[in-house]
């Protein structure tokens, strides 16, 4: 059922991570950002 075949590890979400406090995401506030592989769209 998972898309990649495999539980995600706290290293997926470094790029995640990065782009939140990168200068260039200051305008972003009160998002829910759904890290979970595609899981969610289905």
């Amino acid at each position: 059922m998972l898309p990649r075949r495999r539980v995600g590890s706290p290293e997926d979400l470094d790029s995640v991570l990065l782009m939140l406090v990168a200068d260039e995401s200051q305008f972003i506030n009160g998002a829910i950002v759904a890290a979970d592989d595609g899981l969610s769209v289905t």
